[in-house]
């Protein structure tokens, strides 16, 4: 298995808005410092993008890498913009069994230093298409038997 990272997609949508921000503050400039007689409708142009962002205030972008180990996976996630790094090792001793989530995550029950099992969502929505197979290949690998509970 290959390193599996969604850098180059949560990169994108991290430049996008720092180019929306500057969208907005040009459109202020302009309005305010340049030509203060226009119109007050070209605001409504600044902040009709918001809408589109709206969706992502739910969903919000997670970077995900996924390394193969002797005997398992490391799984990384990190929140765009937050210095907080989560981090999970998934082997045959710890995996148990997966439980129902919605269509954005995968629930992975694993069991812990003692021995008491733990539920842990990884969000998957950012991730690829064939990087979600290959993560999904590599827990079947690991734990083919894994009930759904």
């Amino acid at each position: 298995m290959k390193q599996i990272s969604n850098r180059g997609k949560v990169n994108r949508f991290k430049y996008l808005l720092y180019f929306y921000l500057l969208f907005i503050v040009l459109i202020f400039v302009y309005k305010y410092i340049i030509r203060p007689d226009i119109s007050s409708l070209i605001l409504l142009v600044a902040f009709a993008p918001l809408f589109g962002f709206m969706s992502s205030l739910v969903n919000w972008p997670l970077y995900i890498t996924a390394m193969e180990t002797a005997d398992g996976v490391a799984i990384n996630t990190k929140k765009l913009f937050s210095k907080k790094e989560n981090s999970i090792t998934v082997t045959k001793y710890n995996f148990d069994s997966y439980y129902e989530t919605d269509h954005l995550h995968i629930g992975m029950n694993l069991l812990d230093k003692d021995d008491k099992l733990q539920k842990h969502k990884l969000r998957i929505s950012w991730l690829r298409i064939k990087d979600l197979r290959a993560l999904e290949e590599k827990l079947r690998e690991i734990n083919p038997y894994a009930p759904v509970k």
